[in-house]
């Protein structure tokens, strides 16, 4: 019998036989192996990794992620699941307890509480260390005023009935001390408004320092900025004198001064003359006299005297 007979009856052969069959038996087989010997109970030894979050700006922890050393007696699958999914917790800052100068997290009070984060039970686990420590060190903190960096282009007629409005209305930052004692205000991204008739609502990031080592409490603010119909207005004020010598009368020409202001339509029912005043100062140097405004309603803008010098007289 050639070579060639006996290779074509031993594939015959296979072909009759239910290979395939076999390949699944044997396979199902090592497959109910390896869920018997998962499904048993092993000690196991690692490390946990423990890392720190949410902690407050002005607080450094020199060491926020430490290792616990960790025994567990679980099954084969728990073993697994813990050391692809679960070989570190994160404790917040809150969790800490403040000790000495230092934060530590007392581990053998909160066994518990670390084996809940791993989803096991507390009876399953040991671990050799009773306490982490965390040293720490704090900087200082400063609350900045916040300047707008913003371009407003309002449609004719419209202007703020006031300043922006910021919330928060101050930017709390922390840092070294020779550095903050520079910083008074910090500015916001620059923003653009055109054709503005309506109240402003948004919110803008905050302008970071660039080359500065400070931490922001906040990134951003929510700014407002109320808007309405102006209109124009004006009264002739008294002209009060001021800086006359005791004996000497002074004669001012004219004696009253036109004031011209705007005000929102809502509000100019409530301006009245009383509310402004215009002094002239005298100065035995000067050929005139200058005004001054030196009181105005809150609730006007854009206030202008007609004229901003008067003549004057000394009677003898």
């Amino acid at each position: 019998m050639s070579k060639y007979s006996s290779l074509d009856k031993l594939t015959t052969s296979i072909k009759k036989r239910n290979y395939k069959a076999f390949i699944f038996i044997l396979g199902f087989t090592l497959l109910i192996w390896l869920f018997v010997q998962m499904s048993k109970t092993y000690d196991y030894d690692f490390k946990l990794e423990v890392k720190i979050e949410k902690i407050p700006q002005h607080i450094v922890i020199k060491d926020r992620i430490q290792e616990l050393d960790v025994s567990i007696a679980e099954s084969g699958f728990k073993i697994v699941g813990i050391h692809l999914f679960s070989s570190n917790v994160s404790l917040s800052f809150h969790e800490l307890d403040s000790l000495d100068n230092t934060y530590i997290f007392d581990v053998k009070a909160n066994t518990s509480r670390v084996a809940k984060k791993m989803t096991i039970p507390s009876t399953d686990i040991d671990i050799s260390q009773d306490t982490l420590v965390f040293d720490f060190y704090q900087l200082a903190t400063k609350q900045l005023n916040i300047q707008p960096n913003f371009q407003i282009n309002f449609t004719k007629g419209y202007d703020s009935v006031q300043n922006f409005r910021f919330e928060p209305s101050f930017i709390e930052v922390s840092g070294n001390d020779s550095i903050l004692e520079q910083l008074n205000y910090i500015s916001t991204e620059q923003k653009v408004f055109k054709a503005v008739s309506d109240t402003l609502v948004g919110t803008v990031p905050i302008k970071k320092i660039e080359g500065l080592p400070i931490n922001y409490l906040s990134e951003s603010v929510e700014y407002t900025l109320p808007v309405a119909k102006f209109t124009e207005g004006s009264f002739e004020i008294p002209i009060e004198i001021e800086g006359a010598k005791p004996g000497e009368e002074l004669v001012i020409f004219p004696k009253t001064v036109k004031v011209n202001f705007k005000t929102s339509l809502s509000n100019y029912e409530k301006i009245d003359e009383s509310g402004f005043k215009v002094i002239a100062r005298y100065q035995p140097e000067d050929e005139f006299m200058r005004l001054y405004i030196t009181e105005q309603p809150k609730l006007v803008k854009n206030v202008s005297l007609e004229n901003y010098k008067v003549d004057y007289l000394i009677k003898k």
